[in-house]
C-alpha cells in the first residue's frame, strides 16, 4: 500500500522539480563573478570543514527460525541467526561544510533563488542568448535552460 502511494506521488514530484531551475542571484552581478564567489566560498568551507571520514556498524537483521512439517507430521526445525553487520562509511562535515559555504555566500550578498521555467510563448518571444550580468527580476521573471551554455533570465513585459 505505502510502495503505491510512492510510485503515484513519484511522477507528480518529478513534474514540480521539472518547473524551476535554481540558480544562484545577486542583482547586477556577473554570472563569473558568482562562480568565482561560489567557488572561493566552497574552498573557504573546505578549509574550515575537512572531509572527516567516520564509519558506522549497521547490525545485521535477526532472520527467525522456522518450523516446517510435512503431512506425515515429520517437522523440521530451522534455527533463527543475524546476518552479517554492514559497514558504511560517511563524511561527517558534509552538512557542516553547506552551512558555512552558504553562510559565506550570503555574506558576500548571494541568495539561491528558484525561478519558474519560462512557457513556450515566452521563449518564441525572446531571442536566444545566455545571461552574463544578472538582471532585476519582477514577479513574472522566469528562467530558460540554455544547456551547458548556462542560463536565460527573461522578465516579460505586461
Amino acid at each position: 500500500m505505502k510502495a503505491a502511494r510512492i510510485l503515484i506521488l513519484l511522477p507528480a514530484l518529478v513534474l514540480l522539480g521539472a518547473c524551476a531551475q535554481q540558480i544562484y542571484y545577486r542583482e547586477g552581478a556577473s554570472v563569473t563573478q558568482i562562480q568565482r564567489d561560489r567557488d572561493a566560498c566552497e574552498l573557504q568551507a573546505m578549509r574550515e570543514a575537512p572531509v572527516l571520514s567516520r564509519t558506522r556498524v549497521l547490525p545485521g537483521r535477526w532472520i527467525p527460525g522456522r518450523k516446517v512439517c510435512d503431512s506425515s507430521g515429520n517437522c523440521t526445525v530451522t534455527p533463527g541467526y543475524q546476518t552479517f553487520p554492514e559497514f558504511e562509511t560517511y563524511d561527517a562535515n558534509t552538512e557542516r561544510r553547506a552551512l558555512l559555504a552558504r553562510t559565506c555566500l550570503a555574506e558576500r550578498g548571494i541568495d539561491r533563488i528558484s525561478l519558474p521555467l519560462c512557457d513556450g510563448a515566452v521563449k518564441a518571444a525572446v531571442p536566444a542568448g545566455v545571461t552574463r550580468v544578472l538582471p532585476p527580476l519582477g514577479e513574472r521573471s522566469c528562467v530558460i535552460p540554455r544547456g551547458a551554455a548556462g542560463y536565460q533570465v527573461v522578465t516579460p513585459q505586461s
